[in-house]
């Protein structure tokens, strides 16, 4: 069951029904209820936002309950508004990805969690790569605690030789810095966020099962998750769809994740991000179980699963996120397992703060549609 709704100031949310029953009369009306309440909400946050001459368009899709929502408010850079197929950058969400990908390799017993990574890498020139009492772990890099600094290369760069840098920053430059690099903190403990760290990852998953990194996504993600639209690398076909993303000056900005490695290169749209949404909000397999379990904790608030990072994970709002940005594009993403809740954010727009709003924004929306529900 499908309908779209014409909202206010161009906003167009599509609203469909994931499982579809023979409700009695009240049940029917509780349920247009519901969907009238959610998608009020949306209405209501993305009209505010999208008030601020920074953004210009926004796109989404949020699951509830098996009630599934995608909205598209304003106009792209060429004029044109957002649909369901358009393509957007999604940055560090692709993260995530490698966080199932890893799941899949545990599960198979292709990686150990707590093995010295240097037993993967095959090489003696990482003999460096140690932390003071104990080795680097996937676990570590999994969860941000590797010492690893946030980049290899390609640091201290503005626009645009930043992106000429990029374009160099093959596998085996990657290594080559690798076997160069010192940790930021050996203590195996602390969190630093690293693009490096979850690269590394990838390239492991490529080498113990002697694939691609896309044809990993395609076996053993895509397959669970049904997405049709999310890619690692842009056919001909697929680049018509990609929306063209602006700096915080409003200045057109190049698709650079098309240079980027397993930690940020993906594109998508709101359609397959819904997929990948209720995978993980509907699937029974072990693998999808497993990636969002929790790997480390500082306090009951703030965690890491699978890359996921983990908010209240032993409480009802139990919540997995992260956010995406890249030199033309900011995105967010969130769970909410024990409410059977999930939201992913979008917009043509990097600037510093972008991602920040859209966290908040999130957080506005799934706390109306909790006291909603209640």
């Amino acid at each position: 069951m499908n309908k779209l709704i014409v909202l206010v100031l161009g906003l167009f949310i599509t609203s469909s029904c994931g499982k579809i029953k023979s409700p009695n009369n009240e049940n029917s009306e509780q349920s247009k209820n519901k969907k009238s309440s959610v998608e009020e909400i949306i209405n209501e946050e993305l009209t505010e936002f999208i008030k601020s001459p920074d953004y210009s368009a926004l796109s989404g899709s949020i699951y509830v309950n098996g009630e599934t929502y995608q909205f598209h408010f304003g106009e792209l850079t060429d004029g044109t508004k957002p649909n369901n197929k358009t393509l957007y950058e999604i940055g560090s969400i692709s993260k995530t990805y490698v966080g199932l990908l890893l799941s899949q390799a545990v599960h198979d017993g292709k990686l150990d969690l707590d093995e010295d990574i240097r037993k993967y890498l095959n090489s003696k020139k990482y003999s460096h790569l140690k932390l003071n009492n104990s080795a680097i772990t996937l676990r570590h890099l999994a969860t941000h605690t590797s010492g690893l600094p946030v980049n290899l290369h390609c640091n201290d760069l503005g626009y645009p030789e930043k992106l000429d840098c990029i374009k160099q920053y093959t596998k085996e430059v990657f290594f080559n810095k690798l076997s160069q690099t010192n940790l930021v903190d050996d203590s195996g403990e602390n969190y630093h966020y690293s693009n490096a760290g979850i690269r590394l990852i990838g390239y492991i998953l490529e080498d113990v099962y002697n694939d691609t990194y896309t044809n990993l996504l395609m076996k053993y993600v895509y397959s669970k998750s049904k997405e049709k639209s999310t890619f690692y690398r842009l056919s001909e076909k697929s680049k018509n769809k990609m929306a063209l993303g602006k700096n915080e000056k409003g200045e057109i900005m190049p698709l650079a994740s098309e240079f980027y490695a397993s930690d940020g290169a993906l594109k998508s749209n709101t359609n397959s991000m819904l997929n990948y949404i209720k995978m993980y909000l509907e699937s029974e397999e072990a693998v999808v179980k497993k990636s969002l379990s929790l790997l480390t904790e500082k306090n009951n608030r703030l965690g890491r699963a699978y890359v996921w990072n983990t908010f209240e994970y032993n409480t009802t709002n139990q919540m997995f996120y992260h956010s995406g940005g890249t030199f033309g594009f900011s995105s967010w993403i969130a769970l909410y397992p024990k409410k059977n809740i999930g939201i992913f954010l979008v917009t043509n727009v990097s600037t510093s703060d972008a991602q920040e709003k859209l966290n908040q924004m999130s957080n506005r929306i799934i706390d109306k549609i909790k006291k909603n529900a209640t």
